[in-house]
């Protein structure tokens, strides 16, 4: 009887390892990078690059010029971001690239 509860406890934190699991992985992934990733910013920004010396256009100098360029982006390439969206692109490259003060 001690064996079948034993049993039935185990099956059930393994379920419940196998249920979360994949849930722990995405919990590290900034939602930021995410909606970077899913807008696909890198067909131009692979050879634009972010944060590079030779870089000229949109070169952000500070935080409000990051959130004028995600803004730039969004706007002219019909992305469609929210306002809560736009910003954690921006905190994402920030913290990625820039470490700009807020």
């Amino acid at each position: 009887m001690l064996e079948a509860v034993l049993m039935k406890q185990a099956r059930n934190t393994l379920l419940a390892g196998i249920l979360v699991s994949p849930m722990l992985a995405y919990a590290d992934v900034h939602p930021g990078k995410t909606l970077h990733d899913d807008a696909n910013c890198m067909k131009c920004h692979a050879d634009l690059g972010y944060n590079q010396p030779t870089l000229t256009k949109m070169k952000p100098e500070n935080y409000v010029d990051l959130q004028k360029a995600v803004a730039y982006c969004d706007s002219n390439l019909n992305v469609g971001w929210f306002d809560d969206e736009r910003e954690e692109v921006v905190d994402y490259l920030n913290q990625t690239y820039y470490h700009f003060p807020k």
